[in-house]
């Protein structure tokens, strides 16, 4: 008797097991089949930093002013660079993340004052080293050479701008200052006339 009643709540259990998973079989999935499926990213979403790319300029906009290398609580940020001949502002060369100690705070995106840096979307990074540095400006070299000559065009062309600006003020200047001068050399009308009365 306690054999079959063994055997009864047995297949008892393996119903309900059943009837649990065929229940279940019908419903949406709630898991994501990746890498078949791309997840769908909230706004919020934090990942590596990387460099904006500006349409006006065609590329980013990192002055190597050092600021987020100096706020970096992980000190895993390196940037080398400086002047470029024809250009005011200073370029990086080198802007290397070493990931692996990179803590995604986002104290370097707050401080850049050219707001060139911000969040990726990445989300499936994988390695197989222990190397984690990443160059960010590896997308931008190719276009650094076309940036640099645009640049200076523009530059040179504001410079002959404010030049010519400069120039037609003091002719302007220059003008009126000789017309003042020849108004003061000028007798008022009447002055002849009262002198010739007074005699």
């Amino acid at each position: 008797m306690g054999y079959v009643t063994s055997i009864a709540g047995g297949f008892k259990t393996l119903v309900t097991g059943l009837g649990v998973t065929v229940k279940e079989l019908f419903k949406k999935p709630v898991t994501l089949q990746y890498p078949h499926e791309k997840p769908e990213l909230s706004p919020a979403y934090r990942s590596l930093i990387k460099l904006i790319r500006f349409d006006e300029l065609g590329t980013h906009d990192c002055v190597a002013c050092m600021q987020c290398v100096n706020i970096c609580p992980s000190y895993c940020i390196k940037i080398e660079g400086g002047k470029v001949e024809g250009i005011k502002r200073k370029r990086a060369t080198l802007f290397e993340v070493d990931f692996a100690l990179c803590s995604v705070c986002g104290l370097c995106i707050d401080t850049c004052p050219t707001t060139t840096l911000e969040y990726s979307r990445l989300y499936d990074e994988a390695g197989y080293d222990r190397n984690w540095t990443y160059d960010l400006l590896a997308e931008y070299r190719d276009y650094e050479p076309e940036f640099r000559e645009k640049q200076r065009e523009v530059e040179a062309k504001e410079a002959a701008e404010r030049e010519a600006k400069k120039e037609a003020a003091a002719k302007a200047k220059a003008a009126a200052e000789a017309k003042k001068k020849a108004a003061e050399k000028t007798p008022e009308k009447g002055d002849g006339d009262k002198k010739g009365g007074d005699a």
